[in-house]
């Protein structure tokens, strides 16, 4: 992948953020011809978190960009998210993924013998960087923009949870080294969500278990997984719910009378004392093996035989809490809600009226046409206190309605 040179572009980024007044157009321009070379320099990386951490307003990087003039709300908020996406990419390989896969199907071609085709290659790819500093080096870059997410993690305790996933995963040797100091250090002071680093680490064996979903047998399971799912960190209950799921949706308990049933598995799912809609959300995540969402429940002719009522065991399992927090490994239950009943207006009244007025906005504003019976709910939601609720409602509304 090739672009301008990023000293050229640094030098675009730093010649507008001189001018009296941010420019929206130049600066997106710039974060857009951006392109961070695999063997960036000490200098240029430097300069880069520099620039990037004054659109962050943090002190560290120079005199925080005035977003007032001649800026939409919108817009401020699009150049932060792109300085923070940026700062990120740094820590961790965002195709990593993405590499694994090609080469994989590189493999199989050379163990065939065959060419490998001219369009299996990852140079299309942003490179993959070599980070220009040692342990120390690395610290003191990025302390600024870690200090700056701790801020969060007192009321937000789970603000870091993606982040850290991502470099424990994919990161760069040096980040994943800084990082995991950086843990460490945050559980000795008691900020954020205990032993994080160790739930990760966890959360990663449970991913690659619910990944290959191997048979085991059901007491085995009753001993090792179904404990984890009670575990005080949400990241190891959904993982371990994601692992149950994908179980269940391989029909890996076939033939084990000891297994509960499907309908058994979700009836304990629904009454789950702690992190219940994270362990749900896991568990369909699991299950959806051939990415059909909720209607992999839905179309579940045993279930259906058994009489389960899937629209209020959802509505159970969401009334249990509201707030929630965002998990990087098991897709979030309201992600399935949404789609599933994006076209059922009495399904979006009922979570309203069990105080899911958000979710409810997610299944309305889902299709990008108008549905039968959606405007009355629409024009409640855009009464709603919340502007993240009725402000998009409202938008549909004007666009559809």
């Amino acid at each position: 992948m090739t672009g301008k040179p990023v000293a050229e572009t640094l030098a675009t980024f730093e010649a507008a953020l001189t001018a009296s007044s941010a420019d929206y157009d130049t600066l997106i321009g710039a974060f857009r011809d951006l392109v961070v070379p695999a063997d960036v320099t000490d200098a240029d990386l430097t300069r880069l978190y520099n620039i990037c951490y004054r659109l962050l307003d943090i002190p560290e990087g120079g005199p925080a960009v005035d977003f007032r003039a001649g800026m939409s709300e919108w817009q401020a908020g699009h150049l932060t998210a792109c300085a923070a996406g940026v700062i990120e990419r740094t820590l961790y390989d965002p195709e990593a993924s993405t590499r694994a896969w090609i080469a994989r199907r590189q493999a199989r071609f050379r163990e065939r013998g065959q060419p490998i085709p001219d369009d299996l290659a990852d140079d299309r790819l942003p490179p993959c960087l070599t980070i220009p500093w040692d342990a120390a080096t690395a610290t003191a870059r990025i302390r600024p923009f870690l200090t700056r997410l701790e801020s969060s993690l007192r009321t937000a305790p789970a603000a870091h949870f993606r982040l850290c996933w991502n470099v424990a995963r994919d990161g760069y040797p040096v980040f994943q080294e800084v990082l995991a100091a950086w843990l460490a250090d945050l559980d000795a002071r008691g900020i954020g969500w205990p032993r994080t680093a160790e739930a990760i680490a966890t959360a990663r064996d449970l991913d690659a278990l619910s990944q290959a979903a191997e048979p085991i047998p059901w007491t085995e399971c009753e001993d090792d997984l179904l404990p984890l799912l009670a575990h005080p960190h949400p990241m190891v209950a959904a993982g371990a719910a994601r692992w149950l799921g994908a179980l269940y949706g391989s029909d890996r308990f076939d033939g084990d009378s000891d297994a509960p049933s499907l309908t058994a598995i979700l009836e304990r799912l629904r009454t789950h004392p702690k992190h219940r809609v994270a362990v749900a959300g896991g568990f369909v995540c699991g299950y959806d093996i051939m990415l059909d969402g909720l209607s992999a429940l839905a179309s579940n002719k045993m279930l259906e035989a058994a009489g389960f009522d899937l629209d209020q065991w959802v509505l159970d399992v969401l009334t249990f809490e509201k707030d929630t927090d965002y998990l990087p490994n098991a897709q979030a239950l309201w992600f399935y809600v949404h789609e599933h009943y994006a076209a059922d207006p009495a399904f979006a009244t009922r979570l309203i009226d069990r105080d899911r007025a958000w979710i409810a906005m997610m299944c309305a504003t889902e299709l990008d046409e108008p549905v039968a019976g959606m405007r009355p709910v629409l024009e409640r939601l855009a009464a709603d206190l919340h502007p993240e609720i009725a402000h998009p409602a409202r938008m549909h509304l004007d666009r559809y309605y």
